[in-house]
């Protein structure tokens, strides 16, 4: 992939090494630019310089202003992600303290009997029926 990488640069470059040679003339033909706002104090005309000069301070602010909006962008970013691991580090500090007090329970002879005649998910599925009968009933009165 590298390699294909390389070759596209090459490509793209030596494309625009042509273009620029073939129009040289116009490259390194100068220009004033003038800047007028219709208000005597507010006219700037700024120095001769090359056409080629003005296409790269160009290609050098497109770099510059993407580069600031990435290093924002990486920023944001960093922060969300330390935010999403500290969120990550107390859910596991939670888990460990219910698997301890799991651990608790489970060696409580008298709890571990009880969780040995019934299985938990039998237990949430006997009480989830009664819970909907019960509804059921007082909608039924009171209607």
């Amino acid at each position: 992939m590298k390699k294909i990488k390389y070759l596209l640069w090459l490509i793209i470059l030596g494309l625009l090494g042509i273009l620029i040679y073939q129009n040289f003339d116009y490259f390194m033909t100068t220009a004033a630019l003038k800047f007028d706002l219709k208000i005597a104090s507010w006219n700037w005309t700024l120095p001769e310089l090359q056409n080629i000069a003005f296409f790269g301070i160009c290609f050098l602010l497109g770099l510059i202003l993407t580069g600031v909006k990435g290093f924002v962008a990486n920023f944001k970013l960093n922060k969300a992600i330390k935010a999403k691991d500290a969120t990550i580090a107390s859910l596991k500090e939670q888990l460990n303290t219910f698997k301890t007090e799991l651990e608790v329970f489970q060696h409580d002879p008298y709890i571990k009997k009880e969780l040995d005649e019934k299985p938990i998910v039998e237990q949430a599925a006997l009480e989830q029926p009664e819970n909907n009968i019960e509804k059921d009933h007082k909608s039924d009165t009171a209607d």
